[in-house]
């Protein structure tokens, strides 16, 4: 999974032990991990599956398989008691309910939460800190009485020696997901694709509606294959989803820019926080501004790149995961 490049905590971690600390990256619901581990451990793990007795039709007696969770909560915690850290990040605050989160708490000194996303369906509670990367959902925690910091997203230097591309052969792309739930971002690229020349890589089918348009398909990307994708690409487009509530916030806009390609992204209130908006990245307020700013660059291609190059050094210099954990580590230390 490191070799593919998939998900950011790997690059957390590495920056952690480069800071002299020990640190260790657990991908909970990763089940052969987690079994090997345990087998290795001598530790017994509930059963991932369930069988039970259902009616079916109200006659016939029939055996349903259900998954479970606990065998994900169990490994954790062994993992927790054998490792004895001081502290615990969470990243799955979505996936791990309070008693589990309390568990972990009793175990070590501090235990920190990251969310930049809806809030689960349940309570909070054990943890000592909240960060996120959305100001609103910092407020909303404190509101709720949990500390919690403002902690930006970050890029890794090292993936622009690692993914290696040919020529930008690819205009203007766009990467992401086009569910039921990204209804606004679907009809933004419907008619951005109505005007200029796109590059989609999606795995959801709601994408078959821009088919008609001026929009060339292709299957989802992750780790790796996205990150070629972005290195392809002369300018990308980033939207961000409604919980962002006004505010930059998700990764595309480090991976794009530390992979450099022009961003072009949704105007937002504390952009200029991050970026030099018109010299490090360019802002657009409807689709029909994206749909310009998408044909200006592409006639003016020197123009575009400048940008794009100012955009990335920006993003190596400061928005990198070694700066991130350098203040997440002080965060902790003035915690614990």
């Amino acid at each position: 999974m490191a070799d593919e490049l998939f998900g950011e905590s790997q690059y957390e971690a590495a920056a952690l032990r480069s800071l002299g600390y020990e640190a260790d990256d657990l991908i909970v619901n990763a089940y052969p991990l987690r079994k090997a581990w345990a087998r290795e451990n001598g530790v017994e793990l509930p059963p991932r599956d369930r069988l039970h007795p259902v009616m079916r039709r109200g006659l016939v007696p029939w055996l349903r398989r259900d998954r479970s969770n606990q065998w994900m909560w169990a490994a954790l915690l062994a993992q927790v008691r054998s490792y004895r850290p001081d502290v615990v990040h969470i990243q799955c605050v979505d996936l791990l309910p309070p008693e589990i989160v309390r568990a972990i708490q009793a175990e070590v000194r501090l235990v920190i939460g990251q969310l930049a996303a809806p809030l689960p369906p349940w309570p909070l509670e054990g943890y000592d800190l909240m960060t996120s990367s959305l100001p609103n959902l910092v407020d909303e925690f404190r509101t709720a009485g949990i500390p919690a910091e403002w902690l930006p997203l970050a890029f890794e230097p090292a993936l622009v020696d690692k993914v290696h591309t040919g020529t930008r052969d690819v205009g203007t792309s766009f990467v992401g997901s086009l569910s039921r739930h990204h209804a606004a971002r679907l009809l933004l690229l419907r008619e951005v694709a109505g005007s200029v020349d796109l590059d989609i890589w999606t795995a959801d089918w709601a994408s078959r509606n821009l088919a008609d348009m001026r929009a060339s398909l292709h299957s989802p990307v992750w780790g790796r294959e996205m990150y070629e994708v972005l290195r392809r690409s002369r300018a990308t487009i980033n939207t961000h989803i409604d919980v962002a509530d006004g505010y930059a916030n998700n990764l595309r806009l480090y991976e794009a820019t530390g992979m450099g390609a022009l961003l072009i992204t949704d105007a937002k209130r504390n952009l200029g926080d991050l970026f030099e908006v018109g010299r490090e990245v360019i802002t657009y307020r409807d689709a029909r501004e994206c749909a310009d700013l998408i044909a200006h660059f592409t006639s003016h291609p020197d123009e575009a790149a400048r940008i794009a190059e100012a955009g990335q050094k920006r993003t190596l210099k400061d928005h990198t995961w070694l700066d991130r954990m350098s203040r997440l580590a002080e965060l902790a230390r003035v915690r614990a």
